[in-house]
């Protein structure tokens, strides 16, 4: 092959490479442009709705100083000490968004065990396991990562004195403490509000 062949056919190779980096390029910055318009889109959305089309209005709210947000309908009420510790045993949770009847609920459990950010796999796995110990039918779980936080789920139905619960549950590192956040309703009303806690426990967003 002559020289004036050679440049040629190095010419189109190179160009064939660029064309295919270009495309790869373009495939990728696609990709990302939808994941920030994905997440742009749940930051912005306020409103969701019940199974039976009942429009639920929510705010963000934070815990204190915490650099990290969780939606709440506007219609459930922060619950005062006296009140959770009527509800809740063992383990209370700090702060409690509920609905008039308390059948509904938005917990936020800052915990004072000590937890790592790569320690919440093996930690979801503990209490997968725990749960069905103790008779909990475990619905499904998950582990995923909000905002470069390990973020573990686990989607259950929960015995209680005189009816089921329904719980959706993610819990996560923060300042090394284990924080757990549960979306719970009686089970009479899972069908009608399992999706309105799944838009609450997706909207959890970090700011550090």
């Amino acid at each position: 092959m002559d020289k004036k062949k050679l440049g040629m056919t190095i010419f189109f190779s190179i160009c064939a490479i660029i064309i295919v980096v270009c495309i790869i390029i373009q495939v990728i910055v696609n990709n990302e442009t939808k994941e920030l318009e994905k997440e742009s889109e749940k930051l912005d959305t306020f409103v969701t709705t019940t199974t039976s089309g009942t429009e639920i209005e929510t705010e963000y709210i934070r815990v204190e100083d915490n650099k990290f947000f969780i939606k709440v309908p506007t219609s459930f009420k922060q619950l005062d000490a006296e009140t959770i510790s009527q509800k809740y045993s063992g383990d209370v949770p700090g702060v409690i968004f509920s609905n008039e009847e308390t059948t509904i609920n938005v917990a936020i459990n800052m915990t004072d065990n000590d937890m790592k950010n790569d320690g919440i796999e093996n930690y979801k796995a503990y209490m997968e396991g725990l749960l069905k110990e103790n008779n909990g039918e475990v619905i499904s779980s998950n582990y995923y990562e909000v905002d470069n936080h390990n973020v573990g789920q686990i989607k259950l139905i929960s015995n209680a004195t005189d009816t089921n619960i329904y719980n959706n549950t993610i819990f996560f590192s923060y300042n090394d403490k284990l924080v757990i956040i549960t979306f719970n309703c009686t089970s009479d009303l899972q069908e009608e509000w399992q999706g309105v806690g799944d838009f609450i426990i997706d909207s959890l967003f970090f700011t550090d």
